[in-house]
This record gives C-alpha cells, structure tokens and sequence, in this order.
C-alpha cells in the first residue's frame, strides 16, 4: 500500500477526462446517499461547486510550489483513488439508511475510510510535490477543512 506515485500514472489528458466524468457521476450519487432526501438540483450544485474547488485548489497548489508538469498526473492519480473510495463508501452508507440501529458501526467504518481518503491524497501530494509527508498532510488536512466548510455553506440545513 501507498508504493506508487502520480508519476507512475501515464500522462494522459483523456484519462483525467474520463475519470472527471466518472468521479462526477460518483460523487453525485454518494452525496446523494448521504443525504436523508436528496433534492438532486442541490446535489448536482454542491457537487460541481465541490468539484472546481478540488481542480482549483490543488492545481493552484502545483503551479505555485512549481509543478506545473505534473498537475494532470497529480489530479488523474486522485481522481481514481476518490472513485475507489467513495464507491468502498456507498455499501455503508446504504446501510446507514437501512439499519439505523447500527449507524455508528457504519460511520465508523465511513470515518475510517475518509482518514484512509486523506492518507491516500497526502502520499500522493508528497511525491507530486516533493515534500515531506507530514507537509503534504497539513496541506490536506488545510484542503478538507476547507472543503467540509464549503460543504457546510452550500447545504446548512445538513451541517
């Protein structure tokens, strides 16, 4: 676990499109699920608003500490580890919904998930940047704090 680097993807500007559309339709879905009744107009904003900050942020991130080249590898490697994880996720949040006697087994199992997410996204930030792994974890612990907030803003009635 956590052996390969962004480099290790192919640069490939179809493959960062393909998984854009995939994580797209992913996270709508798994916001979807999250949510007691998913008003999908609401859904789709959040989840194009969240989905420009991710692109904004973290290629801002790369062009100001000088890794221009490696902005599509770096987005392309955690656009497939979001995939991954967030479709390991809609099994517990299903379940969520359907055994509310349990729902703190299953949130546990969300909230492991999420930290493993974060662990995952710093990896591939140290190799992306060539920091230190503690440095690329505050910059993703900066980054989810924003994006929970950002969240918060745009669906307060769930926050």
């Amino acid at each position: 676990m956590l052996q390969k680097a962004p480099q290790d993807i192919p640069y490939s500007r179809s493959l960062f499109l393909l998984l854009l559309l995939i994580g797209y339709l992913v996270n709508n879905l798994y916001l979807a699920l999250s949510l007691p009744e998913p008003d999908w107009g609401t859904v789709l904003q959040v989840v194009s608003i969240h989905t420009v900050f991710f692109l904004g942020s973290l290629s801002a991130l790369m062009m100001l500490m000088g890794y221009r080249a490696r902005v599509f590898q770096t987005l392309t490697a955690l656009l497939g580890t979001d995939i991954i994880i967030s479709i390991l996720a809609m099994p517990a949040l299903l379940a969520i919904n359907y055994f509310p006697h349990l729902a703190g087994y299953f949130g546990l199992i969300l909230l492991l998930l999420i930290i493993w997410s974060l662990v995952i996204m710093a990896h591939i930030l140290r190799h992306a940047l060539s920091i230190s792994f503690l440095l690329a974890g505050l910059f993703v612990f900066g980054y989810f704090m924003l994006s929970v907030k950002l969240v918060d803003y745009l669906l307060p009635a769930t926050g």
